[in-house]
């Protein structure tokens, strides 16, 4: 008697403690497995006309990625006949209020905030820039905030077009446990 007990005491301990090892992986990943969120702003260069913009990757921890704020930049807008144009300096943040796991890739909503006027400032810890568009130029000014949500699976690609030939895309990555990435996201770097 005494032995079974002994063996149905393993072996119940042998369950939960599976189990407790299950909770920490989320739902549709592999123990050791964990995730990014890739995501992109561009525009188009206003000296180059070339495409230019930021790319980066934030993991996912404790079911949370930090808020993203993007570097300063310029943008022009000319009208049909390209002999008027107008100048301004972009200041953009994302930030992510909805992620959960759900099985083959994430939920997420995002918020992202364009704000477009002839100066801006950006402080980021000890760090302070500021851009400004000289006074004799017209200046481009406005305000948009975006808030999409998605239903993301691991290395879709999903975009925002947004004022000014701005565009925002984000996909998540998973990776192993050796930190290389399983999926691949088609977000240029830039």
């Amino acid at each position: 008697m005494q032995r079974i007990l002994t063996l149905s005491s393993l072996a119940a301990t042998g369950l939960l403690l599976s189990a407790c090892a299950t909770l920490g992986t989320p739902v549709g990943l592999q123990a050791g497995q964990t995730v990014a969120v890739v995501n992109s702003l561009s525009w188009d260069n206003p000296l180059t006309g070339k495409r230019d913009g930021v790319r980066t990757s934030w993991p996912i921890k404790d079911g949370k990625i930090a808020p993203e704020y993007f570097p300063l930049a310029q943008l022009k807008q000319c009208d049909a006949g390209g002999k008027t144009c107008a100048w301004g300096v972009m200041r953009a943040q994302r930030s992510v209020p909805t992620l959960n796991y759900v099985d083959g890739g994430v939920d997420l909503a995002v918020s992202v905030s364009i704000d477009v006027a002839r100066r801006q400032d950006a402080r980021q810890g000890e760090t302070q820039t500021a851009m400004a568009i000289p006074q004799d130029v017209a200046a481009l000014a406005g305000k948009q905030r975006v808030q999409p949500s998605w239903k993301l699976k691991y290395g879709k690609v999903e975009q925002v077009e947004l004022d000014y030939g701005m565009r925002y895309q984000v996909c998540v990555q998973r990776y192993d446990a050796a930190g290389k990435a399983i999926d691949s996201c088609a977000i240029p770097f830039i």
